[in-house]
């Protein structure tokens, strides 16, 4: 069985990257490896990639330590965090991941159907296609997202 004690997860502000977050905080614990959080800002092709991003970095922080401290419920693990600006996420987590020499990266996928069936959306999908390393997706349960979909049309 291949060990994972590098552990990459992307997080955005959603319930399955943030179950996510957890499953590779307990997958970092019993292997006693190390759980990087990363938060990707992408950034308009009409701005530079350095451009002042002020209110998403304040926004990406807020939520690396959300997912920081629900990841250190787990337990005693080593955690780093990341945020990155890029024109597209996909890439940024693949070139982290690469970079890092990780061994699995986490992923939370929300659910949402495209014409009544499921379908991975293009960051998930790219991450799938080109990273390296083993991939993990995360996904709600139907359940809770038909529930959550439910309750963002009744409030339109």
């Amino acid at each position: 069985m291949a060990r994972f004690r590098s552990i990459l997860a992307p997080v955005v502000d959603d319930s399955a990257s943030l179950e996510a977050v957890a499953i590779g905080a307990s997958l970092a614990r019993q292997e006693k490896g190390v759980l990087t959080l990363l938060h990707v800002i992408e950034v308009e092709r009409s701005l530079p990639v350095t451009a002042d991003m002020d209110l998403e970095a304040q926004s990406g922080e807020e939520l690396l330590r959300r997912a920081r401290a629900l990841a250190a419920e787990a337990g005693n693990i080593t955690i780093n965090d990341e945020l990155l600006q890029a024109r597209v996420a996909g890439p940024a987590i693949v070139e982290e991941a690469e970079a890092r020499g990780v061994d699995v990266i986490m992923m939370g996928v929300g659910w949402s159907p495209l014409l009544g069936q499921f379908e991975v959306g293009p960051t998930a999908g790219y991450v799938l296609r080109h990273a390296s390393c083993n991939v993990w997706i995360v996904r709600e349960p139907l359940e809770m997202a038909t529930a959550a979909a439910g309750k963002a049309a009744a409030s339109r």
